[in-house]
């Protein structure tokens, strides 16, 4: 089947899913006066000086010291140290649902390490929520889809749990995105499919394909003035859907795919990266995991391929960039996480990283993702009562959510633009690596979702 008619086959399938924050005076000088029996004259002299030094003293010094000094430095010391605070271990605890891809062939284990750090330090040195410990509850899961429909029923079942970062991909989103939204649980989803974002109840703080496709596409043109591209594309069944997209909004943004050559897991891809056309301005990689954009990188490094590339979040991993082997790449991210330019915003992610994460913990990729996923899960709880929140509170809290807040994370709100309401996050972000670190030297660049209408025919 054609990319053309594949694209009308999920057009389709789209629109049918789319039905679905007084001091005393100077006594000294007072007792000559009162004690001196003297005619009038005399007498006001005491009265005047008497009734001048005594109130300019209590009004000048002794308020300032007594009144004002005590009051402001009682009032900003404790405020300081609730807002680094250990939470209370004696008290309940309120608890956050992660479903974790973390087995067989696309495993992501970054992203239970960053949610996990970020707990950590929640409990640490904020408070938990309102002094209560957060515990964060994983479910894990691997590639096939029964694994995650099995992870959000539990979730569904669970009365403790009001709100689940949902780490599957693609299809394994949907389908446990779906289950926990038609139970009313606020979830928070990664990797996320079109359908997610008509989806009632499924709102996102990853633009998903989608919003990177969309975006990557604009930066290629406007910014590297590409016009043709060969697609690399992962060969798998999650992915191979997204072929028909990824050539549309390519041809909406003036770029013309050529071809596509299907990339399988082998450690050594220079072959079927040899048969790719040299002369496309681009080559763009859309794969599944850090070791297969390795032995993509280096295929692309043998056959000495020497115009623009690109690659997907998922070829961004921390490890792969600081090898040194995407050096020269470009790709969109959601988080500002992993980028070397970005302040002091940065350098807190880093902090709380190495101070409470694990050997898995990394900033690109998924783990930036994540990041942004556990602050705003803990701000929902807070929002939706903490200890006393409830399934129906935290959702309706999530409904309306909006920050400027969430670290590495430009402005968010919910919902997204009619009709992709679950678009919460509009603000994916183009990096640029080189010398093993990603820059971001175009800033975020926003995307109007209204400009993706065309894919739903």
């Amino acid at each position: 089947m054609s990319p053309k008619s594949s694209w009308r086959v999920l057009a389709a399938v789209l629109l049918s899913f789319a039905l679905i924050a007084a001091a005393c005076g100077d006594d000294e000088e007072d007792a000559p006066a009162v004690a001196e029996p003297a005619p009038a004259a005399p007498a006001e002299e005491p009265v005047e000086e008497p009734a001048e030094e005594p109130m300019e003293d209590p009004a000048d010094e002794p308020m300032e010291e007594p009144a004002e000094e005590p009051m402001e430095q009682p009032a900003e010391e404790p405020m300081e140290e609730t807002d680094s605070m250990m939470a209370d271990e004696s008290m309940e605890p309120v608890k956050i649902g992660l479903i974790a891809q973390v087995e067989e062939l696309m495993a992501f284990p970054e992203v239970t390490a960053a949610v996990q750090a970020y707990v950590d330090y929640f409990n640490a040195e904020l408070g938990g929520v309102n002094g209560h410990p957060i515990e964060l509850e994983v479910c894990g899961a691997g590639d096939a889809v029964e694994s995650h429909i099995a992870c959000a029923n539990e979730f569904v079942n669970a009365d403790d749990v009001h709100v689940v970062i949902n780490g599957g991909f693609l299809s394994n989103s949907i389908a446990s995105g779906t289950i926990l939204a038609e139970a009313g649980k606020a979830n928070l989803g990664l990797g996320n499919d079109f359908i997610d974002y008509l989806t009632p109840n499924l709102y996102n703080f990853d633009p998903g394909l989608p919003g990177l496709a969309q975006v990557f596409f604009v930066f290629a043109k406007n910014q590297r003035d590409v016009s043709t591209m060969s697609l690399f594309l992962a060969d798998d069944p999650a992915i191979a859907p997204f072929e028909p997209a990824l050539y549309a909004i390519g041809e909406s943004n003036g770029i013309t795919i050529t071809e596509t050559i299907y990339l399988g897991f082998e450690p050594d891809l220079t072959g079927p990266v040899s048969a790719a056309d040299t002369d496309n301005e681009g080559w763009l990689f859309v794969l599944a995991d850090g070791a297969q954009c390795t032995a993509a990188a280096n295929g692309v490094e043998t056959v000495g391929y020497e115009g623009h590339l690109f690659g997907n979040d998922l070829c961004l991993s921390q490890d792969l960039v600081e090898s040194g082997e995407l050096d020269g790449w470009a790709g969109p991210i959601v988080s500002s996480a992993p980028t070397v330019d970005g302040g002091a915003e940065i350098d807190e992610i880093n902090r709380v990283l190495d101070t409470y994460g694990g050997a898995d913990v990394q900033t690109s990729g998924l783990g930036g993702w994540a990041v942004g996923q556990a602050v705003i899960a803990r701000d929902l709880l807070i929002a939706g009562g903490g200890a006393d929140a409830s399934t129906e509170s935290v959702l309706a809290a999530l409904s309306t959510y909006s920050s400027s807040d969430v670290p590495g994370f430009p402005d968010v709100s919910c919902p997204g633009p009619d009709p992709w309401a679950g678009a919460c996050n509009t603000s994916p972000l183009m990096v640029t690596i080189a010398g093993g670190q990603m820059t971001a030297p175009d800033g975020f660049t926003f995307l109007d979702f209204s400009e993706l209408n065309f894919l739903l025919g």
